[in-house]
Protein backbone atom coordinates (compact mmCIF):
# COMPACT_ATOMS: atom_id res chain seq x y z
CA UNK A 1 0.00 0.00 0.00
CA UNK A 2 1.31 3.80 -0.06
CA UNK A 3 3.34 5.27 2.25
CA UNK A 4 2.31 8.00 4.50
CA UNK A 5 3.51 11.49 3.24
CA UNK A 6 5.94 13.27 5.84
CA UNK A 7 4.23 16.58 5.27
CA UNK A 8 0.88 16.76 4.67
CA UNK A 9 -2.06 14.13 5.80
CA UNK A 10 -1.71 10.10 6.10
CA UNK A 11 -2.60 7.89 3.61
CA UNK A 12 -3.81 4.59 4.14
CA UNK A 13 -1.70 1.77 5.05
CA UNK A 14 -4.11 -0.73 3.94
CA UNK A 15 -7.81 -1.57 4.21
CA UNK A 16 -10.72 -3.53 6.28
CA UNK A 17 -13.18 -5.73 5.31
CA UNK A 18 -15.89 -7.97 5.99
CA UNK A 19 -16.26 -11.16 4.17
CA UNK A 20 -19.10 -13.40 3.93
CA UNK A 21 -18.96 -16.59 6.64
CA UNK A 22 -17.33 -19.31 4.60
CA UNK A 23 -14.74 -17.37 3.27
CA UNK A 24 -11.34 -16.59 3.50
CA UNK A 25 -8.29 -14.90 1.59
CA UNK A 26 -5.10 -15.76 0.75
CA UNK A 27 -1.98 -13.56 0.19
CA UNK A 28 -0.29 -13.45 -3.36
CA UNK A 29 2.81 -12.36 -2.29
CA UNK A 30 5.31 -15.00 -3.16
CA UNK A 31 6.90 -15.38 0.52
CA UNK A 32 3.16 -15.82 1.72
CA UNK A 33 1.23 -17.41 -0.61
CA UNK A 34 1.87 -21.31 0.26
CA UNK A 35 1.10 -20.40 3.99
CA UNK A 36 -2.29 -18.86 3.15
CA UNK A 37 -2.70 -22.25 1.05
CA UNK A 38 -2.21 -24.16 3.58
CA UNK A 39 -3.82 -22.95 6.35
CA UNK A 40 -7.12 -23.08 4.64
CA UNK A 41 -6.42 -26.27 3.53
CA UNK A 42 -5.77 -27.81 7.05
CA UNK A 43 -8.83 -26.22 8.04
CA UNK A 44 -10.69 -27.37 5.61
CA UNK A 45 -9.27 -31.08 5.67
CA UNK A 46 -9.88 -30.53 10.19
CA UNK A 47 -14.04 -30.69 9.18
CA UNK A 48 -13.41 -33.70 7.51
CA UNK A 49 -15.07 -36.62 9.11
CA UNK A 50 -12.73 -38.65 11.81
CA UNK A 51 -13.61 -42.46 9.99
CA UNK A 52 -12.52 -41.03 6.30
CA UNK A 53 -9.31 -43.20 5.10
CA UNK A 54 -6.04 -41.66 5.06
CA UNK A 55 -5.37 -42.43 1.29
CA UNK A 56 -8.98 -40.18 0.80
CA UNK A 57 -7.84 -37.41 3.02
CA UNK A 58 -4.52 -37.31 1.79
CA UNK A 59 -5.72 -36.86 -2.18
CA UNK A 60 -8.72 -34.56 -0.92
CA UNK A 61 -5.47 -32.51 0.45
CA UNK A 62 -3.42 -32.17 -2.62
CA UNK A 63 -6.09 -31.96 -4.78
CA UNK A 64 -7.35 -28.92 -2.55
CA UNK A 65 -3.78 -27.05 -2.47
CA UNK A 66 -3.21 -27.62 -6.41
CA UNK A 67 -6.69 -25.98 -6.98
CA UNK A 68 -6.28 -23.08 -4.51
CA UNK A 69 -2.60 -22.75 -5.71
CA UNK A 70 -3.58 -22.53 -9.54
CA UNK A 71 -6.44 -19.81 -8.39
CA UNK A 72 -3.66 -18.28 -6.58
CA UNK A 73 -1.12 -17.89 -9.36
CA UNK A 74 -3.75 -16.27 -12.14
CA UNK A 75 -4.75 -13.81 -9.50
CA UNK A 76 -0.95 -12.73 -8.89
CA UNK A 77 -0.65 -12.57 -12.35
CA UNK A 78 -2.69 -9.83 -13.07
CA UNK A 79 -1.55 -7.58 -10.18
CA UNK A 80 -3.36 -9.07 -7.58
CA UNK A 81 -2.07 -8.89 -4.09
CA UNK A 82 -5.23 -10.38 -1.82
CA UNK A 83 -7.90 -13.33 -3.30
CA UNK A 84 -10.99 -13.95 -1.26
CA UNK A 85 -13.00 -17.38 -1.68
CA UNK A 86 -15.43 -19.44 -0.05
CA UNK A 87 -13.53 -22.09 1.71
CA UNK A 88 -16.54 -23.75 3.46
CA UNK A 89 -19.54 -25.59 1.34
CA UNK A 90 -23.34 -24.62 1.68
CA UNK A 91 -25.60 -27.75 0.98
CA UNK A 92 -22.40 -29.52 -0.13
CA UNK A 93 -21.31 -26.99 -2.83
CA UNK A 94 -18.90 -23.80 -2.91
CA UNK A 95 -20.40 -20.72 -3.97
CA UNK A 96 -18.68 -20.36 -7.22
CA UNK A 97 -17.87 -16.72 -6.52
CA UNK A 98 -14.39 -14.68 -5.53
CA UNK A 99 -12.99 -11.46 -5.40
CA UNK A 100 -9.15 -10.08 -6.02
CA UNK A 101 -7.86 -7.03 -4.49
CA UNK A 102 -4.86 -5.41 -6.51
CA UNK A 103 -3.04 -2.21 -6.45
CA UNK A 104 -2.00 0.30 -9.71
CA UNK A 105 0.22 3.21 -9.36
CA UNK A 106 0.31 6.10 -11.60
CA UNK A 107 3.06 7.27 -13.91
CA UNK A 108 3.79 10.52 -11.33
CA UNK A 109 2.42 13.75 -9.71
CA UNK A 110 -0.12 15.75 -11.45
CA UNK A 111 -2.52 13.11 -12.73
CA UNK A 112 -6.00 13.54 -11.77
CA UNK A 113 -8.23 10.39 -9.91
CA UNK A 114 -11.12 11.38 -11.96
CA UNK A 115 -8.63 11.10 -15.05
CA UNK A 116 -8.21 7.83 -14.71
CA UNK A 117 -11.24 6.62 -13.19
CA UNK A 118 -12.74 7.93 -17.12
CA UNK A 119 -10.13 6.42 -19.22
CA UNK A 120 -10.69 2.79 -17.20
CA UNK A 121 -14.75 2.95 -17.75
CA UNK A 122 -14.58 3.40 -21.45
CA UNK A 123 -15.59 0.18 -22.85
CA UNK A 124 -15.48 -2.03 -19.97
CA UNK A 125 -19.34 -2.44 -19.14
CA UNK A 126 -21.75 0.08 -17.43
CA UNK A 127 -20.18 2.40 -14.65
CA UNK A 128 -21.55 4.61 -11.93
CA UNK A 129 -19.94 6.26 -9.54
CA UNK A 130 -18.92 5.70 -5.69
CA UNK A 131 -18.35 6.75 -2.66
CA UNK A 132 -16.76 3.84 -0.35
CA UNK A 133 -14.76 5.36 2.74
CA UNK A 134 -13.97 9.11 1.61
CA UNK A 135 -12.75 7.62 -1.85
CA UNK A 136 -14.78 8.75 -4.78
CA UNK A 137 -14.45 6.02 -6.54
CA UNK A 138 -16.01 3.64 -9.93
CA UNK A 139 -18.13 1.39 -10.07
CA UNK A 140 -18.07 -0.95 -12.98
CA UNK A 141 -20.47 -4.46 -13.74
CA UNK A 142 -19.79 -6.39 -17.19
CA UNK A 143 -20.30 -9.53 -18.51
CA UNK A 144 -17.49 -11.18 -19.57
CA UNK A 145 -17.59 -14.31 -22.48
CA UNK A 146 -16.66 -17.60 -22.20
CA UNK A 147 -12.97 -18.54 -22.05
CA UNK A 148 -13.12 -21.81 -23.56
CA UNK A 149 -10.85 -23.87 -21.40
CA UNK A 150 -11.02 -27.13 -19.42
CA UNK A 151 -12.74 -24.89 -16.29
CA UNK A 152 -15.60 -24.86 -18.07
CA UNK A 153 -17.33 -22.54 -20.87
CA UNK A 154 -19.76 -20.08 -19.22
CA UNK A 155 -19.97 -16.26 -19.10
CA UNK A 156 -19.37 -14.77 -16.13
CA UNK A 157 -20.60 -11.51 -14.20
CA UNK A 158 -17.69 -8.95 -13.10
CA UNK A 159 -17.77 -6.26 -10.78
CA UNK A 160 -15.25 -4.27 -10.13
CA UNK A 161 -14.73 -1.38 -7.59
CA UNK A 162 -11.51 1.17 -8.32
CA UNK A 163 -11.23 3.08 -5.76
CA UNK A 164 -8.02 6.15 -5.73
CA UNK A 165 -6.71 5.90 -2.14
CA UNK A 166 -7.22 9.16 0.13
CA UNK A 167 -4.16 11.25 0.96
CA UNK A 168 -1.27 9.56 -1.71
CA UNK A 169 1.58 11.62 -2.49
CA UNK A 170 1.31 9.89 -5.88
CA UNK A 171 -1.18 8.74 -7.73
CA UNK A 172 -2.40 5.38 -6.30
CA UNK A 173 -5.69 2.77 -7.07
CA UNK A 174 -6.89 0.10 -5.31
CA UNK A 175 -8.95 -2.27 -7.04
CA UNK A 176 -11.60 -4.80 -5.96
CA UNK A 177 -12.65 -7.25 -8.74
CA UNK A 178 -15.31 -9.83 -7.91
CA UNK A 179 -15.98 -12.80 -10.33
CA UNK A 180 -18.98 -15.47 -10.52
CA UNK A 181 -19.84 -18.11 -13.40
CA UNK A 182 -23.14 -18.40 -10.79
CA UNK A 183 -25.37 -21.31 -11.89
CA UNK A 184 -24.11 -20.10 -15.61
CA UNK A 185 -26.86 -17.36 -16.74
CA UNK A 186 -25.41 -13.92 -15.68
CA UNK A 187 -29.08 -12.01 -15.30
CA UNK A 188 -30.51 -15.08 -13.36
CA UNK A 189 -31.62 -14.53 -9.57
CA UNK A 190 -28.70 -16.48 -7.82
CA UNK A 191 -25.86 -14.93 -9.76
CA UNK A 192 -27.75 -11.57 -9.06
CA UNK A 193 -27.73 -13.00 -5.28
CA UNK A 194 -23.96 -13.37 -5.45
CA UNK A 195 -23.64 -9.68 -7.14
CA UNK A 196 -25.52 -8.68 -4.28
CA UNK A 197 -23.89 -10.21 -1.71
CA UNK A 198 -20.27 -8.59 -2.68
CA UNK A 199 -21.67 -5.39 -3.14
CA UNK A 200 -23.28 -5.91 0.57
CA UNK A 201 -18.69 -6.66 1.49
CA UNK A 202 -17.73 -3.59 0.35
CA UNK A 203 -19.82 -1.39 2.18
CA UNK A 204 -17.99 -2.39 4.73
CA UNK A 205 -14.97 -1.45 3.35
CA UNK A 206 -12.90 0.73 5.44
CA UNK A 207 -9.31 2.35 5.00
CA UNK A 208 -7.08 1.16 7.66
CA UNK A 209 -3.81 4.35 9.13
CA UNK A 210 -2.47 1.81 11.34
Amino acid sequence: MAEPSPTGPLAPIGFNLITPPGWDKIDLRDESMNDSILRIVDNSIGQLPDDLPKDDVSKLRMELFKRLKKAARKAAKANGILLYLPVQRVRSTLAPASFVVSQTSGAGAGIQPNDVLGALTVGRGNSEPVDIDGSRGTRIERVVPPVDDSEGSFSSRRIEYVLPLPDSPLPHWLTVTFSTVGDGKPDSDFTSALVDLFDAVMTTFRWSYA
